[in-house]
Order: C-alpha cells, then sequence, then structure tokens
C-alpha cells in the first residue's frame, strides 16, 4: 500500500580535505569592526589614566578638557533623573491621595446605599 519514495532532498556535501583547509586558511582574511570614535583619541584615553606624566603638556590639557565635559554632562544628566524622580514621587503621593478620596466616597455612597435599602 505505502511504498518508499526516493528522498528529494540532495545528500549534504563532502567534509573538505585538510589541505583545502589549509589552503582556505591562507587566503582567509579578518576585517577588525571599526570603533566609532578615533583609535589616537582612545590611546590617548588610555594613556591619560594609566600614565598621565608620560603625555605632553598640551595633550594632557586637552584630555582633562574632554573629560571634564564628560563629567559635566554625566553630573548635568543625574541632576536631570533626580528632578524627574521627584516629580514622579509627588504625582505618585498627588495620585495616592486623590484614590483614598475615591475610596472613602465609595465607601460613603455604599453606606447610604444599604440605608436606603433597609427601609
Amino acid at each position: 500500500m505505502f511504498r518508499k519514495s526516493r528522498p528529494k532532498v540532495e545528500p549534504p556535501p563532502t567534509a573538505p580535505s585538510v589541505e583545502e583547509m589549509l589552503a582556505d586558511m591562507e587566503t582567509f582574511e579578518v576585517n577588525q569592526p571599526t570603533i566609532s570614535g578615533s583609535t589616537d583619541n582612545l590611546d590617548l584615553e588610555h594613556a591619560f589614566m594609566t600614565e598621565p606624566e608620560n603625555l605632553p603638556l598640551s595633550t594632557w590639557w586637552q584630555m582633562f578638557d574632554e573629560y571634564d565635559q564628560k563629567v559635566k554632562k554625566l553630573s548635568a544628566t543625574v541632576g536631570d533623573l533626580e528632578t524627574q524622580r521627584n516629580q514622579l514621587k509627588e504625582c505618585y503621593a498627588k495620585l495616592e491621595n486623590n484614590a483614598d478620596k475615591l475610596r472613602t466616597d465609595i465607601q460613603k455612597q455604599q453606606a447610604l446605599v444599604k440605608e436606603a435599602l433597609k427601609c
């Protein structure tokens, strides 16, 4: 009733030989991804953090100014986040206050409804 049919998929290719792999390795080339920003700047930052006494004075001040700008930007971001956090706390307190008022009003209305139903 049922017959075996031929496989519709081709067999997988054979593995390459050692000689073929070695020949491929000779032509294999790795392309390193480019890093955003110049590598010189990264090298300077590394030198600034590890061996600042070996840098020329003008380069040291340039790196110091860049670092100082980053610190100021980070401080400003922290300040903005603190302000937003305080605003969120205030909004949460207002919402909780309004929710408590609504709960109290609902309880009063339920009590009035129960009184009206008893009569």
